[in-house]
């Protein structure tokens, strides 16, 4: 990779882990008691979601789909289109995937989240509301010094959602003393498949070995190396970072 190719690859992975580790919004004290759902069926939420709103993100085509694995592991494997990668015309698609853990299966609503690039540990991983069928509301929040770290999604089974069940969901938010103003819509338009892109980036618990770190690095690379030659991709991104 020449000089600009680095820099811009460099921005754009210190950029993606910024995005990662602060997709939140901050508070003091902590975290709001967010009440799970009652009778809660892990079963019936698996699989497939659309993200139609999310606290604080400007990406884009956002789906959550809720597995398990052969080693019998809950994984929550997000799926987006990233904004720096959008800026520099790059066709990506970027997966993210955390750990589920159920401490209490009395209360199997109320479950633990550990992401790749959370430094901090461990996060609540909270499903409010769901029908199963329609939607879903989920909060998270983690406990940091002087305060905690929160976050929340509305979730579809569909790419939308019927706003009079979306503001149902923002209300019961509230009540629970959470601030519905916090949330960002996801646009679910002109998404990509995996099948369809030149760059899929994938963040697990694997992904930080020298190897594949070298991977990652090479894919992002050559994706940049081909967007340098239709602008100044630089000064894109710097625009879009700060």
């Amino acid at each position: 990779m020449n000089t600009q190719t680095s820099f811009v690859v460099f921005a754009i992975l210190a950029a993606i882990g910024w995005d990662a580790a602060n997709a939140h919004t901050m508070g003091l004290g902590s975290c709001p008691k967010v009440e799970p759902l009652k009778d809660f069926n892990m079963d019936k939420f698996m699989g497939e979601w659309y993200v139609i709103q999310k606290f604080a993100t400007s990406s884009s085509c956002m789906k959550y789909n809720f597995t398990k694995g052969s080693d019998d592991k809950m994984r929550l494997v997000q799926t987006r289109q990233h904004f720096i990668l959008d800026t520099i015309g790059v066709d990506h698609t970027y997966t993210y995937t955390g750990v589920l853990t159920v401490p209490d299966t009395d209360k199997a609503s109320r479950m633990r989240v550990k992401f790749p690039l959370n430094i901090a540990g461990e996060a609540d991983f909270v499903v409010f509301m769901t029908d199963y069928e329609q939607y879903a509301g989920i909060f998270t929040c983690q406990k940091i010094l002087f305060g905690h770290t929160k976050s929340s999604s509305i979730l579809s089974r569909q790419p939308t959602l019927d706003k009079v069940i979306v503001n149902q969901i923002r209300q019961k938010l509230e009540e629970e003393g959470v601030d519905p103003d916090d949330f960002s819509t996801v646009d679910q338009a002109n998404c990509r498949s995996q099948e369809d892109t030149s760059l899929n980036v994938k963040i697990d618990d694997k992904t930080f070995s020298a190897k594949n770190v070298a991977g990652v690095v090479k894919k992002i690379g050559g994706a940049v190396g081909s967007g340098l030659e239709k602008g100044n991709v630089a000064i894109k991104v710097l625009k879009k970072i700060f």
